[in-house]
């Protein structure tokens, strides 16, 4: 899981919510679950991956893939729409991984207003180049914006995008959200459906 660490059109001080957020937040889920102590029955990796805003074929995302893509991946989980408050979570995959996603959501994300899963809409850009590779099922975060993500793309490749626009109630309720999906499934017993 993680995000892309890069941003390049407008300066040094920008790149807050595409996508320094995104690493900031998934980083810092991994830290709550170790600070906790809690350790899931499978590995829960992180990754800033670099190079996605320029689209060259030798960025992280792919240097990654080609590197570790033999590798058992259950999912492939990516931040990059901003950190709003989120409601929930895209994924694309088979019907049976899915099913178990949406049961977990709802069964243990209601709290916290994270339990809407959105069928065949997990991709990120990132995340995609592994998925194409091996077929590793996606996730991404869904957060409170419009169907044209309005607010997002208000700051996006401007100078605006610091961190004074960034919420850091927001950013909590991700981190939690975040850690709260990523161990519900790296805890799963048995084996996970890929189908």
């Amino acid at each position: 899981m993680g995000g892309h660490w890069d941003s390049w059109d407008v300066g040094s001080q920008t790149g807050a919510n595409d996508d320094g957020g995104g690493v900031i937040v998934c980083l810092e889920a991994l830290r709550i679950l170790k600070q906790l102590g809690i350790k899931p029955k499978r590995t829960i990796r992180f990754i800033a991956w670099s190079g996605e805003e320029m689209g060259q074929n030798n960025n992280g995302a792919s240097h990654y893939a080609k590197h570790h893509g033999t590798e058992n991946h259950i999912i492939a989980f990516e931040s990059d729409i901003g950190s709003t408050k989120p409601y929930g979570f895209g994924i694309t995959a088979g019907q049976q991984f899915t099913q178990l996603v949406t049961y977990l959501a709802q069964q243990y994300l209601t709290g916290i207003g994270a339990e809407r899963v959105y069928p065949n809409d997990g991709e990120s850009v990132d995340s995609g180049i592994l998925a194409e590779q091996t077929g590793t099922p996606m996730l991404n975060v869904r957060i409170a914006d419009n169907q044209n993500h309005d607010f997002y793309f208000t700051y996006h490749h401007t100078a605006g995008d610091s961190m004074w626009m960034m919420n850091p109630q927001d950013m909590d309720d991700n981190v939690v959200a975040i850690a709260s999906i990523m161990y519900l499934i790296a805890d799963i017993d048995g084996p996970i459906p890929k189908d």
